[in-house]
């Protein structure tokens, strides 16, 4: 059973007992999904940008108008869980500089201080879409069907846009689908590994919707050989970081205590909101982060419980707490 060490973990950390539960975010915790969704988020700006818009940018700096770095950036920060939004967002960024705000100060805005106000508008609750159309020029937006139907071409590919949305291809006729390109972060007994450390119940709280849903599934199942999850919580359902979602899943397997994991600002957000409004007769929930070496501190600052370089360290926390009880 591979596992990896627990980077941080706080020091007056106070498990939860009984710990008897495990709920997962699923796209950068379970499967990698930086060569197919987030890989998508640049190919959708990029066409939309370039081809929609016939806007140039300097390509001798960069390929595309957006990076993966910039994607990281409104990961942290939060709103941008769901890949269409993220995609909404992007194309208005790269839009704006080029053209609505070209050779203006707001055009020369780094990634990072727009990052910072879309935290901010996140925390008070008005960040994510909504701040997209309050703060980016309406002619730089693109409608959000378009952007919607682009990502589901650009992702799925021809072929499983017919098989799962059961639709033709309106702008991508060729494109080969980067959903073909995502692998899974765990081995395939981690699972039944999780089951004999003591852990009851186990499921996941994700973005995906829909069709990304049953791929996702369908994958994990073939992986690992059963279907070791016992509930499911999309974002059609109830959508992160509305604490909503984790008292669903907590009520439908019955948790006494446990751990959720993620690794974007709404994963943890989820948690934080949930503890800020948690009854007594609520069980406690811990918020563990699957974390870069950049984000270490800023999660900690933030009040993470847990911080790992992957969910397989889970493995080796349980240890320590079996240990310990």
């Amino acid at each position: 059973m591979m596992s990896a060490p627990v980077i941080w973990q706080r020091p007056d950390l106070v498990l939860p007992r009984p710990f008897d539960t495990l709920l997962f975010d699923v796209d950068g915790v379970l499967i990698e999904t930086v060569a197919s969704f987030r890989a998508a988020n640049i190919a959708v700006t990029t066409y939309i940008v370039g081809t929609l818009h016939g806007l140039e940018w300097d390509r001798n700096r960069q390929q595309a108008p957006v990076t993966q770095a910039d994607i990281a950036v409104f990961k942290q920060a939060g709103g941008f869980n769901s890949d269409w939004d993220m995609c909404y967002l992007l194309a208005a960024l790269a839009t704006s500089r080029l053209r609505e705000w070209r050779d203006s100060a707001l055009g020369s805005r780094s990634t990072e201080e727009w990052g910072t106000l879309a935290h901010e508008a996140a925390q008070n609750g008005v960040g994510g879409r909504t701040w997209v159309e309050e703060t980016f020029p309406a002619s730089a937006l693109t409608p959000y069907d378009v952007v919607v139907d682009i990502f589901n071409e650009s992702y799925w590919g021809v072929r499983e846009l017919r098989n799962r949305l059961g639709r033709e291809p309106r702008y991508l006729p060729d494109a080969p689908g980067y959903v073909h390109n995502e692998k899974m972060l765990y081995e395939p007994d981690f699972f039944e590994h999780l089951r004999r450390n003591g852990i009851a119940h186990l499921g996941m709280i994700t973005g995906r919707v829909g069709a990304e849903v049953d791929i996702a599934i369908e994958r994990m199942e073939a992986y690992s050989g059963q279907r070791w999850w016992d509930v499911i919580v999309p974002a059609d359902l109830h959508a992160k970081p509305d604490p909503i979602a984790l008292r669903f899943a907590i009520d439908q397997v019955g948790a006494r205590g446990g751990l959720y994991i993620g690794d974007t600002a709404d994963d943890f957000d989820l948690v934080r909101r949930y503890k800020a409004t948690k009854t007594a007769k609520e069980p406690a929930m811990l918020a563990a982060m699957v974390v870069h070496e950049q984000e270490v501190e800023l999660y900690r600052q933030r009040g993470a419980d847990l911080l790992v370089r992957s969910v397989t360290a889970l493995h080796d926390f349980l240890g320590s707490y079996n240990s310990l009880r």
